[in-house]
């Protein structure tokens, strides 16, 4: 049995802070872009107080907000460029930028790349059965099966959570290459540069 925090839409402001799909967020510097040139899309950010409260091992600095970039392009391909099963190939290629997740204090608020919807979320506690395939958008830092070659990461990194591509925006379809591609979050176990804490993916059937 997995517990997880299944994110879901509200209209209700959170009381314990931010957590929302697409929108604006707090980054520090310029908005992020890819080798490309192209800015990357905000998917999601939650503030700091409320990810170490749902995962006690994290100690990051309250009063902040991380957030999800990813790369979009709806008149490209561009799957390849964020997908990553185990190969060290595919994570020396997403880290040259084409994803990335920042923390960021709340002076320094901004908008830009392709904008997703915003949409306010609420955290709904939900328990996984060991033979479950989570097709939602979670906070845990419980392994979900459908997820492989992330072995290599648990070293230097924490997962903390999925995010669903038909759960993030109607009006971009598949914001994550496909409407059923998974996207997964880890956090570095050793922040060194607010600009890039972690390391995000996606993985598709």
């Amino acid at each position: 049995m997995k517990e997880v925090y299944q994110l879901k839409p509200t209209n209700v402001d959170n009381e314990t802070g931010s957590i929302k799909f697409g929108g604006g967020t707090c980054i520090e510097g310029a908005w992020p872009k890819n080798p490309l040139g192209e800015e990357l899309t905000l998917l999601f950010s939650i503030e700091t107080n409320m990810l170490n409260k749902l995962i006690s091992s994290l100690g990051l600095p309250p009063n902040y907000t991380v957030s999800i970039f990813s790369t979009y392009n709806e008149s490209r391909y561009f799957i390849d460029d964020i997908v990553f099963t185990g190969d060290d190939v595919e994570f020396n290629y997403i880290c040259k930028g084409y994803t990335r997740i920042t923390i960021g204090n709340k002076d320094s608020y901004k908008e830009g790349g392709v904008r997703v919807s915003e949409k306010k979320l609420t955290l709904s506690q939900r328990n996984l059965e060991d033979i479950d395939f989570p097709a939602f958008s979670f906070i845990s830092n419980d392994i979900p099966n459908g997820l492989v070659g992330y072995e290599k990461l648990m070293k230097e990194y924490i997962f903390i959570g999925q995010l669903y591509s038909s759960d993030l925006s109607s009006e971009n379809n598949g914001i994550l290459g496909l409407s059923d591609s998974i996207g997964y979050m880890f956090l570095k176990k050793k922040i060194e540069d607010n600009n890039d804490i972690g390391f995000f993916f996606i993985q598709t059937a």
